[in-house]
């Protein structure tokens, strides 16, 4: 049973949506809340499905992967019956960061990251082409990354921008 969030709930989840380091009482200072209440609707905001996972955002540039590649992947046609043994092998390939099902003229959108273009190149050709399913792939190589974030704009749920 999930409970309706309020003001103080959306503030903790943008909160910790920013930095997931701070301490109950990091939090608690900011919301106006004492520490143990705070840790308490924390909490439930991880019981509840609200808050998935802490994670520490990694620079890929910096630990070498320099490309980026976004993958258009068009499945044979009639072969939906296989669309759970494509993105069960596509989930298990470590170079794929996300993997989106859409509508379209193609099937997936997948963001792929390789050390190099040869990577890349070794990637498309070992793993992603070697599905049966797969019957063309269009890639787009990432220049610049003009914007990218994790955040949601909770801001948009009735939480003030800056708290």
């Amino acid at each position: 049973m999930q409970t309706e969030l309020d003001a103080v709930d959306l503030r903790i989840l943008q909160l910790l949506q920013a930095d997931a380091s701070l301490s109950a009482a990091d939090v608690a200072a900011q919301v106006g809340l004492s520490q143990s209440p705070c840790w308490r609707r924390i909490h439930r905001l991880e019981q509840e499905g609200y808050i998935a996972g802490r994670v520490a955002l990694l620079d890929r540039r910096k630990l070498g992967f320099r490309v980026m590649v976004f993958v258009h992947v068009k499945l044979v046609r009639g072969a939906r019956n296989s669309l759970g043994d494509f993105e069960a092998t596509v989930k298990a390939f470590p170079e794929v960061l996300e993997c989106h099902m859409l509508m379209g003229e193609t099937d997936f959108l997948l963001k792929v990251v390789t050390q190099d273009v040869e990577g890349y190149e070794q990637f498309l050709r070992d793993k992603l082409s070697t599905i049966p399913s797969v019957q063309e792939v269009q890639s787009s190589m990432a220049l610049t990354s003009v914007k990218c974030t994790t955040e949601l704009p909770l801001a948009g749920l009735g939480v003030a921008a800056d708290g």
